[in-house]
């Protein structure tokens, strides 16, 4: 846990958003999944993510940014990758 200080100077601990945290731990996870279960997972991450960033802007001390925004972009990569691997091999002449 980490101590910053505000624009008035008092001292605040900031903690990190579980739900960026869970969103997170969802898109690592998604990585060792086959291909529905990672779109699923990935997807999860995503929306996770987006809702910890939501919630960092209403509130500033719930923690770091790079999180929920690393649970975003590995949550799309991997739902976004997966999707197309998918797609490539069900509409596949």
């Amino acid at each position: 846990m980490t101590v910053s200080t505000d624009r008035f100077g008092s001292a605040s601990p900031r903690r990190t958003s579980l739900l960026a945290i869970i969103g997170l731990i969802l898109a690592v996870g998604a990585f060792f999944l086959p291909a529905v279960g990672a779109i699923v997972l990935g997807a999860a991450a995503v929306v996770l993510g987006v809702l910890a960033r939501r919630k960092l802007k209403q509130d500033p001390s719930t923690g770091p940014s790079w999180v929920s925004l690393t649970a975003i972009v590995i949550g799309a990569f991997v739902a976004l990758s997966q999707a197309v691997l998918l797609g490539a091999f069900l509409f596949r002449r």
